[in-house]
C-alpha cells in the first residue's frame, strides 16, 4: 500500500509528518509513503496577524481541498489549527499521543520580566493571558516559523521574551530554548495544543483502520473535550480561549478560560467526568463559560480588531 500524505512545508510540519509516518511504519512496515506538501494562506502571508485573515482554517483549508480532490490520502495537522467543524466527507481519523501541551516563555521567566518588557506572540490568547498575569509588559505581534521567532530575542532590537508552544520546541530539538514552562492552570494552552490531528476521508475504511492503530485514547478524550468546549462557545482557534486537561483515577478534568484582550477579565469553568463522556464534558464546560459571560468577552475581543467580521452566530 502507498499512502500519500499532505502537510505544510515548514520545518515543524515536516517533523510532525515524519513522526506520524514513523508511528505507522512501526505498526505496518510494508506501507510506503509519499509526502505531498502544500502552501496555505497563512504560509503565503507572514505579515498579517491570524485574526486578520477573516477566515477559520488558515493553516488547513488547502489541505482539506487536497483530500476532497483525492490528491492525498490523509493530512497531518497541528490539531490546534484544525477547525472544530470539518468539511463534509472528512473526519478526524486519529490523534497520536500528545506532546507537552504547555506554553513556553523563551528569553526570560514570568517573574524576571522587567516592567515594560517587550514580549512577542502572534496569538490573541497568549497576548490576553500574559497581560492578565503581567499587565506591565508590552506585547509585540510576531509571525513566522519557530526558528525566526526565537531569533527575535537576540540582536540590537531584541525582544525580552517570546511565547511559543513547548511541543513545537521539543519536536524541533529546541527544548533548551525554554526559559520557563508556564503553569497551564494559570496560563492555559490552546485547544488541541501539543496534539497532532490526522484528517482523512470518511469513506476510506481501509486507510482509517491504519490510522486508528496509532491513536492514543487518552489524548483523543482530552482533545475531544477541548474541541467540544470550543465549538460550544462558537469561538475560532485565534480567539483568547485556553484549556487545561488533567486526569485523576481514570477521570478527565477540563478547565477552560476565556480572557479579555486587555487581560483584565478572566472567566474560568471546570468540569470532570469519565473518558467516554469527553465530548459531553466539553459541552458542559463551554456552556458554563457562556453562562458566566464568555461569549460577550469573545465577541468584544473580535470587534476590537475588526467590527465588520462576525465570527459568532446571532
Amino acid at each position: 500500500m502507498l499512502l500519500r500524505v499532505g502537510t505544510r512545508r515548514s520545518p515543524l510540519a515536516m517533523a510532525q509528518t515524519n513522526f506520524v509516518i514513523g508511528l505507522i511504519k512501526a505498526a505496518f512496515p510494508e506501507i510506503e509513503f509519499e509526502i505531498r506538501s502544500a502552501s496555505t494562506v497563512a504560509d503565503r502571508d507572514r505579515v498579517s496577524e491570524f485574526h486578520q485573515f477573516r477566515m477559520v482554517g488558515v493553516f488547513t483549508t488547502e489541505h482539506e481541498e487536497q483530500l476532497l480532490r483525492n490528491e492525498v490520502d490523509f493530512v497531518v495537522h497541528s490539531l490546534k489549527d484544525l477547525p472544530t467543524t470539518l468539511r463534509d466527507g472528512l473526519v478526524l481519523a486519529a490523534v497520536p499521543k500528545r506532546e507537552d501541551p504547555r506554553d513556553a516563555l523563551c528569553g526570560a521567566t514570568l517573574e524576571s520580566l522587567r516592567p515594560g518588557a517587550r514580549v512577542g506572540t502572534g496569538s490573541l490568547r497568549r497576548r490576553a493571558q500574559i497581560l492578565s498575569l503581567r499587565p506591565d509588559v508590552t506585547v509585540v505581534p510576531i509571525r513566522g516559523n519557530v526558528g525566526p521567532r526565537l531569533a527575535k530575542i537576540e540582536g540590537d532590537d531584541a525582544l525580552d521574551a517570546v511565547i511559543l508552544a513547548e511541543a513545537g520546541l521539543r519536536r524541533l530539538g529546541l527544548a533548551d530554548a525554554t526559559t520557563e514552562t508556564l503553569d497551564p492552570h494559570a496560563f492555559p494552552y490552546a485547544v488541541g495544543q501539543g496534539a497532532l490531528g490526522i484528517e482523512a476521508r470518511a469513506q476510506d475504511s481501509d486507510i482509517l483502520k491504519v490510522l486508528q492503530a496509532i491513536q492514543c485514547p487518552q489524548t483523543r478524550a482530552e482533545v475531544d473535550a477541548e474541541r467540544a468546549m470550543m465549538h460550544t462557545l462558537g469561538a475560532g482557534c485565534s480567539l483568547p480561549v485556553g484549556a487545561c486537561a488533567s486526569w485523576k483515577d481514570g477521570r478527565l478534568t477540563l478547565q477552560a478560560q476565556v480572557t479579555s484582550l486587555d487581560g483584565q477579565e478572566r472567566i474560568i469553568a471546570t468540569e470532570e467526568g469519565p473518558a467516554e463522556t469527553a465530548a459531553d464534558l466539553g459541552v458542559a464546560t463551554g456552556e458554563a463559560l457562556k453562562t458566566q459571560g464568555g461569549t460577550r468577552i469573545l465577541e468584544t475581543s473580535y470587534r476590537e480588531f475588526n467590527s465588520h467580521f462576525k465570527l459568532f452566530k446571532s
